[in-house]
């Protein structure tokens, strides 16, 4: 498994009355897969993951496992939980449904008992019984906790971690990790940073917008490895409208960046609130600027 370019973070389409729209979420996987997008996360962070009970996980994942059979994508899931024992679970269950790697969040909820050795013996428990490949998640922004690059540099040793999915924004502890360990595979999280992070030495990211614009996302990764770096700085630089628009309204920003693509992305969940209209237009214009660097006027 090779874990490189752009990985969209899909958002969980719910119906008006706030059930599960699966349907839904099998039209967007079947656009995604016709695009360039090296795979797909399935209940990380944009997925409002935190906001479903363990069965509607696990009926995300089983629709999300059924669209992706037989395509050429890597299928991602997030499966942390705040307990090992439950992590370990949605993993395993993940696992048997052919899901290719998990992707697994920083606990955080006791913050204070987070510490280097704490996520170290975490993540080495994780990774010792998990049937498939973890990324460890470091998201500080939403769980108020960091990971740290000497815990990091200790647990790329590990056989079974196979990479990192960052989402702080750090870009000397990125340049520092890449240079430590060039062949673990760092994925970011901001949209907005994809062509530096790619010269700091990044695998690719893993995006919310890509679940928006995924091959206007691709072309930033894409250009750069053909080593042109002045259409990729041009097409990272064209991502950045859609990025001011929908990020500071978190994730109902984002299923409206979705829904003005042309795909489904819903209400938000109780207690997110949906978008104004006026902020769903300013999102909706952003939006419809991004296409393809190399084939814009």
């Amino acid at each position: 498994m090779q874990l490189r370019g752009i990985f969209a973070a899909l958002t969980t389409p719910f119906r008006d009355d706030g059930a599960l729209a699966l349907d839904r979420l099998e039209h967007n996987l079947a656009r995604y897969f016709a695009t360039p997008l090296a795979g797909c996360l399935v209940l990380g962070s944009s997925g409002e993951a935190i906001l479903l009970d363990r069965e509607e996980k696990m009926e995300v994942f089983r629709a999300a496992a059924r669209a992706g059979a037989g395509q050429q994508k890597l299928l991602l899931a997030g499966t942390a939980e705040e307990s090992l024992s439950a992590t370990l679970d949605l993993t395993a269950r993940a696992a048997e449904l052919g899901y290719h790697a998990a992707v697994v969040r920083t606990p955080h909820y006791y913050k204070k008992a987070m510490t280097p050795a704490a996520f170290a013996a975490y993540y080495r428990a994780v990774a010792d019984r998990s049937p498939i490949p973890v990324l460890l998640y470091n998201i500080p922004p939403l769980t108020g906790v960091d990971l740290g690059l000497e815990t990091i540099l200790e647990l790329a040793a590990h056989p079974n971690i196979a990479g990192l999915k960052e989402s702080s924004g750090n870009m000397e502890k990125l340049t520092r990790l890449a240079a430590a360990r060039p062949a673990f595979s760092v994925l970011v999280g901001g949209a907005a940073t994809i062509y530096p992070s790619l010269c700091a030495g990044a695998a690719g990211a893993i995006l919310a917008l890509a679940a928006a614009a995924p091959e206007a996302c691709c072309e930033v990764e894409s250009a750069f490895r053909r080593g042109d770096h002045d259409l990729a700085l041009a097409a990272q630089r064209a991502l950045l409208p859609a990025c001011k628009a929908f990020e500071p309204l978190s994730i109902p920003g984002l299923k409206a960046a979705v829904d003005a693509a042309g795909l489904c992305g819903g209400p938000p969940r109780l207690p997110l609130q949906p978008v104004s209209a006026a902020q769903r237009q300013a999102i909706a214009e952003a939006i419809s600027t991004l296409r393809p660097a190399a084939t814009a006027a």
